[in-house]
């Protein structure tokens, strides 16, 4: 369901718009807040009641199991450094979410923190 939503936003950005555009805006605003619904928003959630009170510190054990699910994905299409490098902002991201019950903070960080990963060379 998540690929053909990404099929369709980018038939719908490619319209008259170059595709260094179009794979900006992929890349910085259509994955990351579609990797935090499905993520912080489904799975997450899914996993805090039964494990509620498993946590070491800020750290919850949802969490911890999300964002391993979520740096294994990377695999997927990134190399194995990549995907490890993905996990400690994943942690954060979750943080996030826990603490404020809501995926709308930790969407923002994550659409931010791609943006300036991906716009950081031009600096």
């Amino acid at each position: 369901m998540v690929g053909m939503f990404i099929s369709a936003a980018y038939g719908w950005l490619q319209g008259g718009v170059t595709p260094g555009l179009v794979a900006l805006a992929l890349i910085v605003v259509v994955y990351p807040v579609l990797e935090e619904i499905v993520f912080r928003g489904v799975i997450q959630t899914a996993l805090m009641k039964p494990t509620r009170r498993l946590s070491i510190g800020p750290l919850t054990l949802a969490n911890g199991l999300t964002s391993v699910l979520f740096a294994a994905m990377h695999l997927l299409d990134h190399p194995p450094l990549h995907a490890a490098l993905v996990l400690l902002p994943s942690l954060v991201f979750g943080i996030f979410r826990d603490r404020s019950d809501s995926v709308l903070p930790g969407m923002l960080l994550h659409v931010s923190w791609n943006a300036a990963l991906l716009l950081s060379p031009l600096a």
